[in-house]
């Protein structure tokens, strides 16, 4: 397929709800936002001339002469094919050549490893580097591979009686720990180790509980952070199926609690209960209500690793507060509200709602509604959200298009929007917190694409090659500071991945 992209910039195309000035939030004084300073400068000095100066205009004008005679000689001695070459043919100005992006130089490709490449099995797949291994997770295994070369360098082996993997964190944290979930006997997902990617040493193991039925892999999240490691095994975020342990020995760690001056104010007789607790990054967002007042709720942020309370938001008594998906932990961006009335809100450091914004609707389950799909494929880029969106409800979009919007953080309002091919899959953030793109060219390549979030515009990186033998173009991503990793999925004969690395 080739690329369409088309690049647009808006004031704000949808109207973004204010938040009320009954929004109220309490919590500890907001960071002070670090300044920035300003940007490279050259410095160029005043010439000196020098006391041969009527020598050096000879020479130049000499020069001249020379330049002269080298143009004729190249319009007219100059040949093609028995054409005479324009100068406009070949000196285009270098903001009118299109540039083919270079292919990223493949350093190694790792043997195929068996592993389920469709259905639920897929939706486990990770890639994590870490210093001198990548560590590939799996529906049927745990494997580190040399990042040098790509030679396997350990096979991890289960906890005794558990079965395959069936959850994992998104990455493993700075000292080299990663966090999965692996099957119980009963088929259910609540095995929970902790693995250290450097050796493949699952250093420790808990076997969690939510209630009496096996847990369902859908709706577990796992997330672990430089202290601690979470896992909630229910998708609806029940406090009782949340566990979080110290990373380092899986000492039990209890669900935090505002200071005491803050719960006396939100919940006077002090009996506070949890409704939901979920988990997005280094945040942890806790929804209580209190035991005599079912209409009085309030949101509760904590440091995930440090337990430490940041702010608390106290919900108006006629107004559910609710705390549906957390797209984001810094800053929070919460889904709230059911049906028509999701949306998406943004909290300040103290607590106060900063803006609302209704969801968009794609008409598959409901009328298309413009407006934010946040998603897998949003991230939080400088002061942007990056994210799938729905343009206008009249607006035709192509099927094979892909809508991307950036929205700001500060105020909501949705600054650009560009579109990309339907199969376009955010990879993750460059060092720069770029975010990256791959996106299909139609003809077994993959072109890399940084993302400025600031203003939308796409730079190409490069392209990789793809496999014939692939089942799809998506790849399974992760960079580390000096190479791609991408993991293609095959399934003739047989469900495989293979792991490759690219110079970036």
């Amino acid at each position: 397929m080739t690329r369409t992209q088309c690049f647009r910039w808006y004031g704000s195309q949808e109207p973004a709800g204010a938040a009320g000035t009954s929004d109220q939030g309490t919590g500890r004084s907001a960071r002070a936002a670090s300044g920035r300073g300003g940007g490279d400068t050259e410095v160029t000095g005043a010439s000196r001339v020098a006391d041969g100066e009527g020598r050096i205009g000879l020479v130049a004008m000499v020069g001249v002469v020379l330049l002269a005679l080298l143009t004729v000689w190249v319009v007219v001695f100059s040949r093609e094919d028995g054409d005479t070459v324009e100068a406009d043919a070949t000196t285009l100005p270098a903001e009118t050549r299109e540039e083919t992006p270079r292919e990223l130089a493949e350093l190694w490709a790792a043997p195929a490893v068996l592993a389920p490449v469709r259905g639920a099995g897929a939706e486990l797949i990770r890639v994590w580097p870490h210093g001198e291994t990548v560590t590939v997770v799996t529906a049927a295994a745990v494997r580190g591979y040399l990042t040098v070369d790509g030679r396997e360098a350990w096979d991890a082996e289960p906890p005794p009686g558990a079965g395959k993997p069936c959850a994992t964190a998104p990455r493993a944290n700075t000292a080299g720990l990663g966090a999965l979930l692996y099957e119980t006997a009963d088929g259910g997902c609540s095995v929970l180790a902790v693995v250290d990617v450097a050796t493949g040493e699952i250093r420790w193991w808990r076997q969690l509980v939510a209630g009496g039925a096996p847990v369902d892999a859908g709706g577990v999240a796992v997330v672990v952070g430089e202290n601690t490691v979470s896992a909630g095994l229910d998708a609806g975020g029940a406090p009782d199926a949340f566990h979080r342990f110290a990373v380092a020995d899986g000492t039990p760690l209890p669900l935090p609690q505002p200071p005491t001056e803050q719960a006396d104010a939100g919940c006077p007789d002090g009996r506070r209960h949890p409704v939901t607790a979920r988990q997005r990054g280094n945040r942890l967002v806790v929804l209580s209500r209190c035991q005599n007042d079912p209409l009085a709720r309030e949101l509760s942020v904590y440091d995930a690793d440090t337990g430490d309370w940041e702010w608390t938001h106290i919900g108006e008594r006629d107004i559910a507060l609710d705390a549906d998906a957390v797209v984001a932990g810094d800053p929070v961006l919460l889904i709230q509200g059911t049906g028509s009335e999701r949306e998406l809100v943004a909290y300040a450091e103290s607590g106060q709602a900063l803006w609302h914004r209704p969801l968009g609707a794609t008409g598959e389950d409901a009328a298309p509604r413009p407006g934010p799909l946040p998603g897998e494929h949003s991230v939080v880029a400088g002061q942007t959200l990056v994210t799938r969106y729905q343009p206008a409800p009249d607006a035709e979009v192509p099927a094979d298009v892909w809508p991307l919007a950036g929205y700001e953080l500060a105020t909501g309002e949705q600054r650009w929007t560009i579109e990309l091919a339907v199969e376009t899959q955010l990879l993750g953030l460059d060092p720069a917190g770029r975010p990256l793109l791959a996106e299909p060219t139609g003809d077994d390549l993959l072109q890399v694409l940084a993302l400025d979030p600031a203003n939308g515009e796409t730079a190409p990186l490069g392209t990789v090659a793809l496999s014939p033998d692939r089942a799809y173009d998506r790849q399974y991503a992760a960079l580390d500071e000096n190479q791609l990793y991408l993991l293609t999925a095959m399934s003739a004969p047989t469900q495989k991945l293979r792991l490759h690395a690219y110079e970036r």
